[in-house]
């Protein structure tokens, strides 16, 4: 039990030396380690009590734990970074984050939600970044909110669900990410990219753009599922213009097309209608793969391998001959979310038993992202 212990608390200790010498962190910076495993003498063990201990520019290392840490307002410029979303037994799991401050990353997290947006009228927030996480999100204050209360939000890297961009969002980037809900809901196109991405599908999927006179724009993106009846991507709001995207029902003899309903109205250019994107290892037989007839876990299939092979029509069927899909102009996809520039280290062997004052001999491996 003592050398169980000890191992953790060292493979901690190794963790949180990887993202000091590896984060380019300024003197002014601290980190704050929160672990809420059974035995942790860490001094926080919720993500509330570490970011109120924090101060502006601090780094919050989430450990992994099966056990969530909770609910937290953000409300200062802060970096949280978990091991990942989807790694067996190495998830760094919150639960809703709401987002009151400019200069806030997270990275490496699996989460409930995210909303960013400023709850004083002209005083926007900043400069938010998502990297390698999983959540559903809401970007803005509200539909009814006309002043700018966020400028500048990017989600790249992702597994999103529910996407919803309110009219006070600017300058907002969803890119190579998988997108796994069923919606997708903007109130300011001009406002929004929406490109390079994987919405997996279960059957259809809805688009809605609020925005009187304001045409929302998809591009270089792939629409997937595996039904065994026919399905449609259907714009049931407002006006769209969708070109080079690529769309395709793995099961045979079913479709998947774009349609409308009410009084949307969309026009299309260079799809790749019913065209197999040649995905370099997904499996159509296992359910939740992304090549699956359910709704996809990425958990279950950690070694689905979306980099597209050379004979792929998406490798040059994107806007001006560039690739489809996650990898565009050279986006590395991690379907785990360990967060890039934080390298992750195992203990993979250790001596079971060794005499008093004697050698622990330890294997460590070590990748970075």
């Amino acid at each position: 039990m003592f050398l169980g212990k000890t191992t953790k608390r060292f493979k901690q200790m190794l963790l949180i030396l990887a993202v000091l010498f590896t984060s380019n962190l300024v003197v002014a910076q601290s980190i704050i380690t929160i672990d809420n495993n059974p035995g942790s003498t860490t001094t926080h063990q919720t993500m509330q009590d570490a970011h109120d201990a924090a101060t502006a520019g601090d780094i919050i290392y989430v450990q992994p734990s099966p056990t969530s840490y909770g609910n937290v307002t953000i409300n200062k410029a802060l970096t949280v970074v978990g091991r990942s979303h989807s790694e067996v037994n190495n998830v760094s799991t919150i639960g809703s984050v709401t987002i009151n401050a400019s200069d806030v990353t997270l990275k490496g997290l699996k989460m409930s939600s995210v909303s960013p947006y400023s709850t004083i009228s002209g005083s926007p927030i900043t400069n938010i970044r998502l990297y390698e996480c999983y959540a559903s999100i809401v970007i803005g204050a509200g539909y009814s909110v006309t002043d700018p209360r966020l400028i500048g939000f990017e989600a790249r890297g992702c597994v999103l669900s529910t996407i919803t961009q309110y009219p006070d969002a600017q300058d907002v980037l969803i890119s190579n990410n998988i997108i796994t809900g069923s919606t997708l809901t903007i109130y300011s196109p001009a406002a929004i990219i929406i490109a390079n991405n994987i919405f997996r599908l279960n059957s259809g999927f809805t688009l809605r753009n609020y925005a009187v006179g304001e045409t929302g724009i998809l591009y270089n993106n792939m629409f997937l599922l595996n039904s065994t009846a026919d399905r449609t991507v259907t714009f049931a709001t407002g006006d769209w213009n969708v070109s080079n995207n690529l769309l395709y029902n793995y099961a045979d003899l079913y479709s998947l097309n774009f349609a409308t309903s009410g009084s949307a109205t969309y026009s299309d250019s260079n799809t790749l209608l019913g065209v197999d994107p040649l995905f370099t290892d997904v499996d159509n037989t296992v359910n939740d793969s992304m090549a699956g007839a359910t709704t996809y876990v990425v958990t279950a299939r950690l070694e689905d391998d979306m980099t597209l092979q050379a004979a792929s029509p998406a490798l040059t069927g994107g806007g001006g001959g560039t690739e489809m899909g996650l990898y565009n102009n050279g986006f590395i996809y991690k379907n785990s979310g360990n967060p890039k520039g934080i390298p992750t280290i195992d203990i993979t062997t250790y001596d079971g038993a060794v005499p008093k004052n004697g050698t622990i001999n330890v294997t460590i491996t070590a990748k970075a992202h």
